[in-house]
C-alpha cells in the first residue's frame, strides 16, 4: 500500500489530487509519513481515503509502462489488484 500512495502522489498533480483521491497533497504526504501506523477504520479518515483511493488510481487511473511498474513495485499489477477485491 506504501507503494501505491507514493506512485499516487508521484503520477497525479497537486492541483488534482483533492478530486482523484479526496485528500490534499500535504494530506497524503502526511498519512505516507505515518507509514505503517496509519489509522484506515474510518472510511472517511484520511488514511482509508490515501489508501484505498491510491490503490484504485494505480490500478484504474494513471497508468504506467512495464518499465515504469517496475520501477515503483515488485509484485505483479494483478497482486495488487487482489487488494481492491479484499484478496
Amino acid at each position: 500500500m506504501l507503494r501505491c500512495m507514493k506512485a499516487a502522489s508521484a503520477h497525479i498533480d497537486d492541483w488534482e489530487k483533492h478530486a482523484r483521491l479526496s485528500l490534499e497533497a500535504n494530506d497524503l504526504q502526511q498519512e505516507i509519513g505515518k507509514w505503517p501506523n496509519i489509522d484506515d477504520r474510518a472510511e472517511t479518515g484520511n488514511g482509508f481515503l490515501a489508501i484505498n483511493n491510491c490503490l484504485n488510481e494505480v490500478c484504474h487511473g494513471f497508468r504506467l509502462t512495464s518499465e515504469e511498474w517496475n520501477r515503483w513495485f515488485d509484485t505483479s499489477i494483478s497482486e495488487v489488484e487482489a487488494h481492491i477485491a479484499g484478496g
